[in-house]
């Protein structure tokens, strides 16, 4: 997962009828016969823009062939909402079409898990991740409000853990105020995408309910008198994500179409604001996502950045820091 030097293969294809030559680019020998978690997000009523079961089934019948014993896999939200709980999000996911019958194998929502201690601080990890040897990531790449870029090191820092873990992710990131260095500005008020901030002259107002932690106001603050509560969310997403998969074999699949400003659990996600590029594979978690964004750079330079305020390839600095992955890589394009 990065602990090697050599430079990690990402392989690049614009249709999904690449994938079984893509995939003859990795070892899956080793996944043969295991019971393989593939890791994704399902999908909101409202939002259009999610991995679809269509895709979903392709990939299935595809690792069936390397004789792998795969199942849907995703994990309750802290928001409410129909994925809250275990029974709520398997009705929304049947009705979206994620079913037994629809995709060829089972359909697993978790909300029980394993603690995991990374960089002194502790993450529940979902049980079915924990005891898994062997995953597949199945992500679907998009802009997200409070991340910038959601890819595969988000599917797991947020999505691989339980509810709890998520909200304390959050609650940990959220602003801690300097009053000697602020000049009350607004500029941080101005940026919050969820308005928890009110700013006037001698008052700096802060919503903790309101607050996501998203990090936009500690970013836009031109005299640094914001700072985190512990540490910057896509930093505690990263060492999430690592006590995720410290240990696993991991194959990576990003889906880089319909990318909107926000991300998959938004049901009012925005309009598509990168075309289509296609599909990258990597087995590993910063090199994939590294990939990706780097073909979006080149299609829409800074297109995240500039939508939602937050620069995504943080979390490739942080995922090489803490040794999540390598953010070198060869490109293969099908």
């Amino acid at each position: 997962m990065g602990e090697n030097n050599w430079m990690k293969k990402a392989v690049f294809f614009t249709e999904k009828n690449n994938l079984p030559k893509a995939l003859q680019y990795f070892n899956l020998k080793n996944f043969a016969e295991k019971n393989v978690p593939v890791k994704l997000h399902m999908g909101e009523k409202k939002n259009p823009h999610c991995i679809k079961p269509e895709y979903a089934k392709y990939v299935i019948d595809e690792l069936k062939k390397h004789e792998m014993k795969p199942f849907l896999f995703d994990t309750t939200v802290a928001y409410s909402g129909d994925r809250h709980t275990k029974e709520g999000y398997l009705n929304l996911a049947k009705t979206l079409g994620f079913s037994k019958k629809n995709i060829g194998c089972e359909v697993i929502v978790g909300d029980q898990g394993i603690d995991v201690t990374v960089e002194d601080r502790s993450f529940t990890v979902a049980k079915q991740i924990f005891n898994a040897s062997h995953i597949i990531a199945l992500t679907h790449g998009k802009g997200h409000i409070q991340t910038g870029f959601g890819g595969s090191i988000k599917n797991f820092g947020m999505g691989g853990v339980t509810r709890e873990t998520k909200k304390k992710i959050h609650r940990s990131s959220r602003p801690v105020f300097n009053e000697k260095a602020c000049t009350f500005c607004g500029v941080c008020a101005e940026m919050c995408p969820f308005d928890a901030l009110d700013v006037k002259p001698n008052s700096w107002i802060h919503d903790k309910s309101a607050c996501f932690g998203c990090g936009v106001c500690v970013e836009s603050c031109p005299n640094n008198a914001i700072v985190h509560e512990d540490a910057d969310l896509q930093y505690l997403i990263v060492l999430s994500a690592f006590a995720c998969l410290k240990g696993k074999n991991v194959l990576y699949i990003n889906e880089l179409k319909r990318m909107a400003k926000s991300c998959d659990c938004d049901p009012n996600p925005g309009p598509i604001i990168v075309p289509d590029i296609g599909y990258v594979i990597s087995d590993d978690p910063v090199a994939v996502d590294k990939a990706s964004l780097d073909l979006i750079q080149k299609v829409k330079p800074n297109v995240f950045k500039k939508a939602n305020g937050i620069d995504p390839y943080k979390q490739i600095k942080y995922g090489e820091e803490i040794g999540l992955g390598s953010p070198d890589y060869e490109l293969i394009e099908l």
